[in-house]
């Protein structure tokens, strides 16, 4: 038996998720209001037998106890397969707990480093940098304590010592970043000297590298740690692990340039920031911002430099100065947004000012900055129109040939539908003008062919997984597929990663996700053309949705079955019936007249899915 199915062999579910849920019996499952949204009706059902849950309200959420447990915690499948199994009682490997292991004696490394430069800060080597905290940059000593600011004075080998004292080698402090070595060998040294030091946490709040800002003159301005087993750029964010509450509040969730622009920020009052480390935006970060927030602001600084940086958040490199490469900027920002369906937008803030001013100076600049940032797309095309009011007919061509790009760069026709009709309203010119503009310069999307229904087995999930393995060329029309369709935590790992084209199938004892991956493509599957396979993957997700409503469906007639019991089923047709005439039920009978238009309308659209 595998970890997985040995983990969820010995957890039950509704005893795991009653902990943080309260579940009611409904027959033979379990429901009660979902954790992930606010209700006043229990909309979130714990089915024992099949080892899933799914809310059937507003959020849609569902998955196993691996997926409950990386939505409630915001962790990868890795940590929750970690957490399942220390609560299983289940050993993952030898080598999985070697690993654990030293990542976690690395990470002591960093918080022992933690430790040394806060003692700094506070003693006799640190009056200068306390004083630039306090008066160059109006940090209070509960804001510097929050964030665990130290000071690493201009010597060699202060923080070597330290760590020798405590039994740390120099081996594992140059593997955790904090010490460094010359070409030439020699002994190791601190790498972070005449600096102020910025603890970096991974969104667990586990320590995991560290930032250092010059005080006084010298090059570069901010140093960090770099590449090691526990820490990386591309897959961290500053301030994280103390921005999730506030951005999960209120559905945003604001992406600055560097460290000071959070902690200034947080003082303030403004805790749902983030900053990247001189890295762009990757789609790792998008995934994991999305499971704090529906809306990601980037605000940066509205000079040349800010504004470069805006494009780097949204994983571009070009720059502002020609319409090909805002197009090429709007292409990139939403390849990276796309699989998550996260709205990306940009706040340029006033000139002069960056989030660490604003929010001190102007609270109220900040807010509006904020809520009314343009989506990221709509940034592109102001800045592309700036003041400009066409006086003649080939001007306004002449505009909308510079929109071009990024107008077609958007492929949501919705989205792109929007954008036309403000700028039609803007250069006052029609809708239709500007449709026929692009396309008569552009490519025509290519309508996709209509799925041909074929019968499937019961294992629909696995077909369609193994079918998307097996046919790669079908990633960029499934991009926006959500992961949720897959019931099992293990599929959607996968179909993350083939989303991506992170599909690697070598030897890992330790890795659950792999050895599934080799079942999956291990399964005997049809020799199918691109077309076929494009069918054949429409069909199957069909199939899914349609079992998700018979789940549905099931639940709600074991409700129907337990009213009828305690009502008497003549009075549940009454209630049944008049409900479905349009009747205003009693309060008494107002949740079983739901259930019941429930039951029904479930049934016609699972008829409908058949015929």
């Amino acid at each position: 038996m595998d970890v997985v199915a040995e983990i969820k062999q010995r957890i039950d579910p509704a005893d795991y998720i009653g902990r943080s849920v309260k579940l009611q019996k409904s027959g033979r499952n379990f429901r009660g209001l979902c954790p992930f949204h606010a209700e006043k009706t229990p909309s979130f059902y714990v089915f024992t037998d099949r080892g899933t849950w799914r809310c059937f309200g507003s959020c849609g959420e569902g998955g196993d106890l691996f997926s409950f447990v990386q939505k409630q915690d915001n962790v990868e499948f890795r940590d929750a397969l970690q957490t399942l199994a220390a609560e299983a009682g289940v050993e993952l490997s030898a080598r999985a707990a070697e690993q654990r292991s030293r990542a976690e004696r690395l990470s002591g490394i960093i918080s022992a480093a933690v430790d040394f430069y806060q003692q700094t800060l506070a003693g006799e080597d640190g009056p200068a940098a306390r004083e630039y905290l306090e008066s160059a940059r109006g940090l209070a000593q509960e804001t510097v304590e929050q964030f665990r600011l130290g000071w690493a004075p201009d010597e060699w080998r202060l923080l070597r010592d330290y760590l020798l004292a405590r039994g740390y080698s120099d081996g594992d402090a140059l593997a955790a970043g904090v010490l460094t070595q010359g070409e030439s060998g020699g002994a190791p040294y601190d790498r972070f000297r005449g600096r102020i030091t910025i603890p970096i946490a991974d969104e667990r709040g586990v320590y995991v590298g560290l930032g250092g800002r010059i005080v006084g003159a010298g090059e570069p301005k901010y140093l960090n740690s770099p590449q090691t087993e526990i820490f990386d750029k591309g897959r961290t964010l500053y301030g994280l692990d103390g921005a999730g509450a506030q951005a999960r509040k209120s559905g945003v969730i604001v992406v600055v340039e560097g460290y000071l622009d959070v902690i200034g920020p947080w003082q303030a009052g403004f805790r749902n920031l983030v900053a990247t480390m001189g890295t762009s935006l990757t789609e790792h970060h998008a995934a994991v911002l999305k499971r704090f927030a529906a809306r990601v602001v980037l605000a940066m600084d509205p000079d040349s430099a800010g504004l470069a940086a805006a494009e780097r958040a949204g994983g571009l490199v070009l720059g502002l100065d020609s319409p090909e490469a805002m197009g090429a900027a709007a292409r990139s920002a939403e390849a990276i947004t796309a699989n998550v369906d996260l709205d990306l937008r940009v706040a340029p803030l006033p000139e002069g000012k960056d989030p660490d001013d604003l929010t001190r100076e102007d609270p109220e600049a900040w807010r509006t900055a904020i809520e009314t940032a343009p989506p990221f797309a709509r940034f592109l095309l102001d800045r592309l129109i700036g003041e400009e009011r066409p006086e003649s007919p080939l001007e306004a061509r002449r505009i909308v040939d510079r929109l071009r790009p990024v107008l077609l760069s958007v492929r949501n026709p919705v989205e792109r539908s929007m954008h036309i009709q403000s700028i039609a309203r803007r250069l006052g010119i029609t809708e239709t003008a500007i449709a026929e503009l692009l396309r008569a310069g552009g490519r025509r999307p290519q309508a996709a062919p209509q799925p041909a229904a074929e019968p499937v087995r019961s294992d629909a999930a696995d077909r369609l997984l193994a079918t998307l393995l097996h046919h790669p060329s079908l990633r960029a029309e499934l991009r926006h597929l959500p992961a949720d369709l897959f019931a099992s935590a293990l599929d959607r790992e996968i179909f993350q990663r083939w989303q991506h084209d992170e599909v690697d199938t070598e030897s890992d004892e330790e890795d659950p996700v792999k050895e599934r991956l080799r079942q999956l493509l291990a399964r005997r599957e049809p020799q199918l053309d691109s077309t076929e396979a494009r069918e054949r993957a429409a069909d199957l997700m069909q199939h899914i949705v349609r079992e998700r409503l018979i789940e549905r469906q099931s639940a709600v007639t074991e409700e129907i079955e337990a009213a009828e019991k305690e009502f008497g089923v003549k009075r549940v047709l009454e209630v049944a019936h008049e409900a479905w005439l349009g009747a205003l039920p009693s309060e008494e009978t107002l949740e079983l007249a739901q259930t019941a238009i429930e039951e029904l309308e479930l049934g016609l659209s699972i008829h409908r899915r058949s015929s």
